[in-house]
């Protein structure tokens, strides 16, 4: 009885994994070219992805990952997957002002969210259920399969930042067109550097902040450079989804790998919530290791009344693009949604 028990058991244990076995994959190489280095938490999310999806689909598929733009520069990634001369992309919505202004909004508007969550859930629900934003992605001709969080960014400073008048003169590093006018309002100067330049900028006094979450800041070193960290912080993002041709998805993946691809996609945005939060932990215990003190900001509401509605500041800019129609709509469904989970 006892043997029988443990077949029976066994049996079922097994029944998934010989499920999926049993469905006939296509033999199928792709190529996803990525913008980022495998450093990131999120690049680890990633990597799993196309590993899980190989594994599960008994190493029929391959999606071979090119990092670090080594596929593509960061700015031609999108049009490489419009395109299909690339099967995926990895780059960040907010890269792209011009072709992605509406969905770019959640990823690239600071000091709106309270908690990555928000975030993902506010631009996945943005590409299910509102059509301006789905037919600016069909007009590009990609379809993102999932959203990773991006924890709170904060000023990492070469000097501490504890009240409001820390912030005049400051020199930060910025990006986008949304950042800048949230430095104006506090009396410092956005620089617009990329990434690869922030420890030179900051080595040589050309900037006096850096601007990332703990996480990146540790991978990336800065806190070799800068050792206060200010807790005026912007709230966390929806940063880049793992994007597909929306054509060839449509029309040529057959059902059974979109099945296998959605699945493996949905679980990777929770591992990817996870894994942020583990990261910052992690991060922030290291960064006071290497010396970094943590600046507790002593004038939160003054720093709040100071900044905008950021996502006002947006929606501004989008009328003035000629886009007013398609940013309300974004914007109505964007307060709502975020109100339910926040």
């Amino acid at each position: 009885m006892k043997l029988k028990f443990t077949l029976v058991a066994l049996t079922f244990a097994m029944a998934p994994q010989a499920f999926a076995q049993a469905v006939d994959y296509p033999q199928m190489n792709l190529r996803l070219a990525h913008f980022g280095p495998k450093i990131f938490v999120q690049s680890g999310i990633d990597q799993w992805w196309a590993d899980e999806i190989k594994k599960r689909s008994g190493g029929k598929i391959n999606i071979r990952i090119f990092w670090g733009g080594s596929a593509g520069q960061p700015l031609e990634i999108l049009g490489l997957v419009g395109s299909g001369a690339v099967d995926f992309g990895a780059v960040p919505q907010a890269y792209f002002p011009n072709e992605l202004p509406l969905i770019g909004a959640p990823n690239s508007v600071p000091y709106v969210f309270k908690t990555p969550k928000a975030a993902v859930a506010v631009s996945a629900g943005l590409v299910a259920e509102n059509k301006a934003v789905q037919e600016e992605l069909r007009r590009n001709k990609v379809k993102p399969l999932f959203f990773h969080p991006m924890n709170p960014y904060y000023p990492l400073c070469t000097k501490p930042v504890k009240v409001m008048a820390d912030f005049k003169g400051l020199k930060i590093r910025s990006f986008g067109a949304y950042q800048p006018p949230m430095w104006d309002a506090l009396g410092s100067v956005g620089v617009n550097v990329l990434p690869s330049d922030i420890y030179e900028g900051l080595q040589r006094g050309r900037l006096d902040c850096g601007f990332y979450s703990a996480d990146l800041y540790k991978v990336t070193k800065l806190y070799e450079v800068a050792k206060h960290l200010s807790t005026a912080g912007v709230g966390p993002v929806a940063t880049w989804p793992i994007w597909v041709n929306h054509d060839k998805w449509e029309s040529s993946y057959p059902a059974e790998v979109k099945k296998l691809i959605t699945e493996v996609s949905e679980e990777a945005a929770e591992r990817s919530m996870r894994a942020i939060a583990e990261a910052e932990a992690e991060a922030l215990d290291f960064l006071k290791k290497q010396g970094v003190a943590v600046v507790d900001f002593a004038e939160p509401d003054a720093y709040r009344a100071a900044i905008p509605d950021m996502r006002d500041v947006w929606f501004k800019s989008m009328v003035s693009k000629g886009l007013g129609e398609q940013a309300k709509t974004v914007l109505d469904y964007w307060r709502a949604k975020q109100a339910e989970i926040e």
